[in-house]
This record gives C-alpha cells, structure tokens and sequence, in this order.
C-alpha cells in the first residue's frame, strides 16, 4: 500500500511539473514587472522603455517599474538582467545591440547569448554628430578640414553608445585626425554637456535633447554615424555615404534572463507587439524623431547576434590608434 502511495505521489509530482509553466502563465503577472535600462536616465532607452511601460501597464493589468542601471556601456544592467529570476517579473530593455557589443570595446567578458531569450525589437536609432553654431565648422567637411588643422583640440561626447564612439575613432584612424574623447552615462547627459559647452561635438540619438535642439536651430547637425537617413534631417548624409567603412545600427528592445518559461516569453512578446500597434504610442514616438517598428524576438535575437558578428573588424581597424 505506502509503495503504491509512492508511485502515485511521485507520478502527480511529474504532472505538476509538466502543467506548473503553463499555469505560471496563465497567472502572470501577478505583481509588479521591472523593466531594467542599462543606461542612465534622460537618454532614449530610458524615455522609449517608459513609453513601453505605460501600454504594458495597460496590457498586462499590473505596473511596469523602469530602473535604470547605467555602467559601462550598458554591460552593468545586462549583467543584471542575467543574473535576474527568470519568472518574468525582471526584464531589460534598450538598444541592446550596444550592451551585447559594449564587452567587445572595453576588453570585458563577452555576454554568452545562451544567457538571454528575447522578447522583440520596437525600433532602430540612427546616431547623430551634433555641434553648438559658435563653431568654426557648419558641415561634416569642415568639421574634418578643422580636426585635421588642430590635432588634438576637438573634444567628441558619446551618449553612452560605445559602438557609435567607435565609428567617430574609426573615421579618426582614416583621416589621420586625434579627438579628446568623453563617453556620458545617457544621450541626455550627453546632450546637456554639449549645450553647456562642455565638449565641441557629441554624438547623441534621434529623440534626445540634443536632437531635438537641432530640430529648433539651436544645434547644427554634422552627420549620421548609421547607415540610414536621419528623421526630420533628410539631407544630413550617412558615414557610409563619405566612403568610411564602417557605421553603426542601434536596435532597442527588450530580453529577459534565459530560463524563461516559454509561455511567459511569448506572452512578452505578444505583449510588446500590441504595444507597438498602438497609434497614440506611434505617434508620440515618431513626433520624437523615434521610427517604431516591431519585430519578434526571434528577429531581434538575429539582429543582436549580427551585430556582436560584425564588432572585430571595427575593433582591429581602430588598434592603429593605439600604435
């Protein structure tokens, strides 16, 4: 009888443990989400995950917490976001393709991919090289012809996108020309730096102060470190356009720890999708100089995974740099 017992207990555990995801989904969730930005706050990972949360908030019937985690490039929340439970209740979101990339920039521990699933992607960010009017150059040409005339005299804000800094050192190493180079925690940081005069030129998003600075006149735009046109600025030329051979994409969105039960995930997802058809939240995004486009986290894990892949030729090109 206590054997036949057994048997039977140990079968109901089995079964629990093959139905326990599907009703954690069903449930989920039942608490408040935290949604972590690996970038300071101000800047456009943090403004665009807060717009997120807003319709999550609406979706999943519970709040949304943003908490940003700067550091390094964006390596410190994603690290924490790997280290998070995997019960959905902690997730990440940013420009994720300038986290996965940042070790590569810092001789940091590479992130391991199995560490991750992804939920999607809800927009791409061009980079833009703002300067103040008071300058001497007005365009990328002589911006260029100044650097080369002044050796070491410019000084170039990052708003906390290592990649994108690294497209302004790998136009130095082809022209020849030396930067101060100062990285900020967020675009927002970086933006005020720049009106403040802290520094000559700045590379921010589309959407931060900076950008939207230019978009009243009182910045001047020198150029696009991406490889598409720059919203609302669709003259401004793109680094490929020059002839440098490399530029750089920024993807934002959102992962979470791996570990996550499938149906949680694709909960997320379908989340995030419903999100991103929302029309009062595409507007308000495009009106910011946004350009909101969903994808699955199936693509966005390709997008991730493509530009990790592409990191070491810019890497080996910019050791001259250092010689």
């Amino acid at each position: 009888m206590f054997k036949r017992l057994s048997i039977l207990a140990l079968v109901a555990v089995l079964a629990m443990s093959f139905i326990a995801p599907s009703a954690l989904a069903g449930d989920y969730p039942n608490k408040p989400v935290t949604m972590i930005v690996p970038w300071g706050a101000g800047g456009m990972a943090g403004i665009s995950s807060r717009m997120l949360a807003e319709k999550f908030k609406t979706i999943l019937g519970q709040p949304v917490v943003v908490v940003n985690k700067p550091g390094a490039g964006g390596i410190t929340g994603l690290q924490a976001v790997a280290a998070a439970k995997p019960d959905g209740y902690t997730i990440g979101s940013g420009a994720m393709t300038s986290a996965f990339t940042a070790p590569f920039f810092l001789d940091a521990q590479p992130f391991d991919f199995s560490q991750f699933k992804f939920i999607g992607g809800y927009m791409p960010q061009e980079r833009v090289l703002f300067t103040t009017p008071d300058k001497p150059y007005k365009t990328w040409e002589e911006f260029i012809a100044y650097a080369k005339a002044h050796p070491g005299e410019i000084s170039v804000g990052s708003g906390a996108a290592q990649w994108a800094l690294e497209v302004i050192k790998s136009v130095a190493v082809k022209e020849g020309l030396k930067f101060k180079y100062v990285m900020f925690a967020s675009g927002g940081e970086a933006s005020s730096a720049l009106l403040g005069g802290h520094v000559d030129v700045c590379e921010t998003g589309t959407g931060t102060p900076a950008y939207q600075s230019a978009r009243e006149g009182k910045l001047l735009v020198l150029g696009n470190l991406g490889a598409e046109k720059v919203p609302f600025f669709p003259d401004v030329k793109n680094v490929l356009d020059y002839g440098y051979p490399f530029s750089t994409m920024l993807s934002y969105g959102i992962v979470v720890p791996a570990g996550l039960p499938e149906e949680i995930r694709a909960k997320l997802e379908e989340t995030l999708k419903t999100a991103m058809q929302d029309q009062t939240l595409i507007e308000n995004m495009t009106k910011m100089g946004f350009t909101p486009n969903f994808i699955t986290g199936a693509e966005y894990e390709a997008v991730c995974r493509k530009a990790v892949d592409s990191i070491p030729s810019i890497v080996n090109f910019n050791k001259a740099l250092e010689q």
